[in-house]
């Protein structure tokens, strides 16, 4: 009885079958992972922001100094601070943007990879003075640079959130035009980083400035 195999004709068809499926398939399966680290991010600056509130709650509603010593006069760093008694996991000050490499590896012991920052503004000054907490950005994923999505920030270090500038998108996810955002009245939110990075209009203002305009000297 003679045996029956594949052609060389029906392996390439097979083969080519595959290789369809898989361009197909990758796309999506890129496009859920990503939301994946993008609902685990908002998730990570949910639970800072818990703790933010806390330490508010604790301090009289005064936000740490832009040197980095707390209402008690104790010289930390917000990330320390915010860890010691609010916050007891480092991997929530990491977000799942920040990649594990050789320049940035998973440590063990400080320094330890902090992704977010405080909004520039918002340092030194008393929650109570807040216009618009809603709208106020309170802190946001701090990346460095255009191109690949990198962090570079730790713990030993009063991460801020610099105001945006110039055109380039410095999102985290889809492309980089989308970012996960704290604002002050603890929720989160996930920002086309055009209207993140708007900082002129009135809107705009109420988002990076806690009084909803530039102070003046």
């Amino acid at each position: 009885m003679k045996k029956s195999a594949f052609t060389l004709i029906e392996l390439l068809v097979v083969i080519s079958i595959i290789a369809i499926l898989a361009g197909i398939a990758l796309p999506v399966f890129n496009k859920v992972l990503e939301r994946s680290k993008a609902t685990n991010d908002a998730s990570n600056l949910r639970q800072l922001g818990i703790g933010m509130a806390a330490f508010l709650n604790d301090n009289d509603d005064q936000m740490f100094s832009a040197t980095g010593a707390d209402s008690g006069g104790v010289a930390t760093t917000w990330p320390k601070a915010i860890h010691d008694k609010y916050v007891s996991n480092w991997k929530v000050f990491r977000s799942p943007f920040d990649k594990i490499t050789a320049a940035r590896p998973d440590p063990k012991a400080e320094p330890y990879p902090v992704s977010y920052g405080i909004n520039v503004n918002c340092f030194g000054i008393n929650a109570s003075k807040y216009t618009s907490p809603s709208q106020l950005v309170m802190m946001a994923p701090v990346v460095a640079g255009a191109g690949e999505v990198v962090f570079t920030e730790t713990s030993t270090s009063n991460v801020s959130l610099p105001m945006p500038s110039g055109g380039n998108r410095l999102g985290t996810h889809s492309g980089r035009s989308q970012i996960n955002a704290l604002f002050a009245d603890t929720h989160v939110e996930g920002m086309n980083y055009v209207k993140f990075a708007d900082t002129t209009s009135e809107d705009g203002m109420k988002t990076w400035y806690p009084e909803g305009k530039p102070s003046t000297p």
